[in-house]
């Protein structure tokens, strides 16, 4: 502060004073009194006013360019609750030739983000051209009747052997042919063929490759399902199925976490009891799934119980599966999808509603739920509950919401803010 003083006082001193060239700067000299000075008046041109310089625009500030994931941040922040539920949804319908008008008043009212098209109930190889032409036709009348601008995933399951949905031109060996045959290029081919299929006519999702592997697989309800009995040759076709699904551009669920090939019972019919530790599964049942989890986008969770492991809840309901064996050991990031909940393997262990809430509790993203719309409304009612109440925080919604919009971005070419 006596700093900035002294300066001031000194700058006051050069203005009002006239000093002499060899004077120290601020010392005075006084004119000399007895000699008169004559002034003659001159008269002083006036100075035109300077002209300013003309001043550039400013440059605009550049908009910040946000990475796609700050981008799909943003969308899920500008999402509504009741949007965000709608994302944790693949649901199904009865009809062949359009959406039904029931599944249409749903897909709307609740923001639905997903669709599943089953065998007969909504495809027929029996056409001129093996269901392909219908099936196109069924895929667009979905999506005419999606009214959000985030798209849908449209999922069916189409694995080779018995399990085709159309009538294909060229034959899809099943599983265990591929699994015999070895040939990863041979089963990446297939897969290649199967994506090409079905992204022509609007189908994004394939849940397959089936990764259950088995002693016998004979004995169990998969049978020609399963790749192999070795756990290394499962792993190897498994991952090159997958990669087959990647270039045809088609999203790729496996199936069914943590493995059926440790019971005969289905899980369609009742809830199958496997007494096995975990130890014993992360030798041989869990290998191929391990193995396969950096290429898959999805896995699918079996209603299957686990006494030895979480004598609690079945699979499909259970933390200890989900997120601390799927997503924390394993290090899975992608979408983790529920078998069916119409199955009883479900069904005879909790309501739709309840279910729906204790699986996304678990770690779960994507509840698959086919032509049944009461269960698909009671599903959507228990969530909506769960999240006024606080039992689902925004947090766990939004986690689910931002692999699910993921996922889209990935294979539909949506951006959030394009």
């Amino acid at each position: 502060m006596k700093k900035f003083l002294c300066l001031f006082l000194i700058a006051i001193l050069m203005t009002g004073c006239t000093g002499t060239p060899d004077a120290p700067i601020g010392v005075l000299t006084p004119a000399p009194q007895n000699t008169p000075v004559a002034v003659e008046a001159t008269a002083v041109p006036e100075t035109p006013a300077a002209t300013p310089a003309p001043t550039a625009s400013p440059e605009p500030t550049p908009e910040p360019t946000l990475s796609p994931e700050e981008r799909l941040f943003a969308c899920i922040d500008g999402m509504t609750t009741e949007e965000k539920i709608g994302q944790l949804c693949m649901f199904g319908f009865s009809g062949t030739a359009a959406i039904s008008t029931e599944f249409r008043k749903i897909l709307r009212e609740y923001h639905i983000g997903g669709v599943m098209l089953y065998g007969q109930t909504n495809t027929v190889r029996s056409n001129s051209d093996g269901g392909f032409s219908q099936c196109r036709a069924l895929t667009e009348s979905i999506r005419n009747a999606n009214k959000s601008e985030i798209p849908l995933l449209i999922g069916i399951d189409v694995e080779g052997g018995r399990v085709t949905r159309f009538r294909w031109k060229k034959t899809l060996l099943s599983a265990q042919s591929l699994g015999k045959k070895d040939d990863a290029d041979r089963a990446r081919d297939q897969f290649r063929y199967i994506a090409e299929g079905l992204t022509d006519v609007g189908i994004n999702m394939d849940l397959a490759p089936c990764l259950d592997i088995a002693r016998d697989p004979a004995e169990t309800f998969l049978g020609s399902r399963i790749i192999s009995s070795d756990e290394t040759i499962a792993s190897r076709i498994g991952r090159a199925c997958i990669e087959g699904l990647h270039d045809g551009g088609c999203l790729s669920v496996v199936k069914h976490f943590p493995g059926h090939g440790a019971t005969t019972a289905d899980s369609h019919a009742y809830t199958p009891v496997v007494k096995r530790s975990l130890d014993a599964l992360e030798t041989y049942e869990l290998v191929p799934f391990q193995a396969a989890l950096s290429l898959a986008d999805g896995v699918m969770i079996a209603h299957i119980s686990y006494p030895k492991i979480d004598d609690a809840h079945i699979a499909s309901q259970s933390e200890v599966f989900i997120t601390d064996l799927l997503r924390e050991e394993f290090g899975f990031e992608g979408i983790v999808m529920s078998d069916d909940f119409r199955m009883a393997g479900l069904r005879t262990q909790t309501s739709p509603a309840d279910g729906a809430v204790q699986f996304i509790l678990a770690g779960g993203d994507l509840i698959l739920c086919g032509a049944n719309h009461t269960y698909q409304r009671q599903i959507l009612k228990g969530l909506y509950a769960a999240v006024e109440d606080g039992t689902i925080d925004e947090q766990r919604l939004n986690e689910s919401v931002y692999r699910i919009l993921t996922a889209k971005m990935r294979v539909t070419g949506w951006d959030p803010f394009e």
